[in-house]
């Protein structure tokens, strides 16, 4: 694969997307290492990687500007309150970003669903292709 790199154990990994700034690419190679690391990296996860580590960014450029205005509404010219666009930015890339955090069974509960049902369910051939060890 082009422009990509070569983990220890053969596995090509595809460079972080160039969109990203330094703390997305950080993230990207993190979760990229730590999936490779358990044997759950598989050749298409870096498209869902690089869109949860884009929405990532999102969402950090997003509270930086809302931590910045210190105030969450502003008043149009007719007089009415309106919230901050940031807000439904942060929104919508915190939403997008959580589910991709579930895809790959990031958090700390998804894990314990999946290893709960390797450990109780090892005599299913058809879960054990479904899940990824």
């Amino acid at each position: 694969m082009k422009g990509g790199y070569v983990m220890e154990n053969e596995i090509e990994i595809p460079k972080p997307p160039t969109i990203l700034l330094k703390k997305g690419k950080q993230k990207y190679m993190q979760i990229t290492n730590m999936l490779v690391e358990e044997g759950k990296w598989k050749p298409g996860d870096d498209i869902a990687l690089s869109a949860l580590c884009i929405n990532y960014q999102r969402w950090m450029q997003a509270e930086k500007a809302i931590k910045k205005h210190k105030e969450l509404c502003f008043e149009t010219e007719t007089g009415y309150r309106q919230q901050i666009p940031e807000i439904s930015i942060a929104n919508n890339a915190m939403k997008s970003m959580l589910s991709f955090i579930k895809e790959f069974a990031l958090t700390p509960r998804e894990r314990a669903k999946l290893k709960e049902l390797i450990v109780n369910d090892t005599d299913d051939e058809e879960m054990e292709d479904m899940i990824v060890k």
